[in-house]
């Protein structure tokens, strides 16, 4: 059973709910009639709710493929930082043998024809140090380190010596092309965020309700006043500031 995206309905819902409101009070202030206004005010409602739900739902996927990528680069990061040399040294061997060339380990490192590839998955950036035991192992082949993240200075200095680092994002692109991504990460979901804290991050847009009720409280008051014009007009930018506020955020 498909998961039912509440925060995606009720952005759409606040949307079309200022959008009827604005096309209902204007129209019928101009037409001098409900039932005119109304029949606008329904097919504003459904025209902008059709084009809050395409753009919400369209951002929302393109930002969960992203935090999903993100999430789970730190947690390869993580898993490989507590992983064995022998482990990372086998996974990297399958992600980087190909069809006419085979990946050799040697001591923790991997060489194929061309390339001799070092390890350094930790907690920590890659320092200066840890380039200069790359630079003093002998070795002729192009030399490339995979590491979680580096210092400035640390690839300032690779880059003097010809020696290519590739930090997670590589690693992890890798590993995903080769289908080789762990199938479980140590201490994956050790912490898991609450129901309370989820409710309470999706509805902290502190700009949005105030200005959806100040603008259909100036609607309201629109049909009562001998000046309906301002209020219909300060009452409307609000109701859309207020839609514009939670749409994208």
């Amino acid at each position: 059973m498909k998961k039912i995206n509440l925060p995606l309905i009720l952005d759409t819902v606040f949307a079309a709910l200022c959008a009827f409101l604005l096309f209902f009070t204007a129209i019928r202030y101009y037409t001098r009639s409900a039932g005119i206004a109304l029949a606008f005010a329904i097919v504003a409602c459904l025209l902008f709710g059709a084009l809050s739900f395409l753009y919400i739902s369209r951002k929302q996927n393109k930002k969960l493929l992203l935090s999903r990528d993100e999430k789970n680069k730190k947690l390869l990061s993580l898993h490989l930082s507590l992983s064995s040399d022998e482990y990372i040294s086998d996974l990297f061997a399958k992600a980087l043998t190909c069809a006419d060339e085979a990946a050799e380990i040697k001591g923790g490192k991997i060489f194929t024809d061309d390339c001799a590839y070092f390890f350094n998955f930790r907690m920590q950036a890659l320092s200066e140090d840890d380039i200069a035991k790359v630079i003093k192992y002998d070795c002729d082949k192009k030399k490339i380190i995979y590491c979680s993240r580096t210092s400035i200075e640390a690839a300032a200095l690779a880059e003097n010596f010809l020696i290519e680092i590739k930090q997670i994002d590589a690693a992890y692109s890798l590993l995903k092309e080769k289908d080789l991504l762990p199938e479980k990460y140590v201490y994956e979901g050790a912490k898991k965020i609450s129901v309370w804290k989820r409710v309470k991050a999706r509805f902290t847009r502190k700009l949005s309700a105030p200005l959806f009720w100040s603008g259909a409280g100036l609607l309201f008051l629109s049909y009562f006043t001998f000046f309906p014009i301002y209020y219909i007009v300060i009452g409307g930018i609000m109701l859309i500031l207020s839609a514009v506020a939670l749409v994208i955020n």
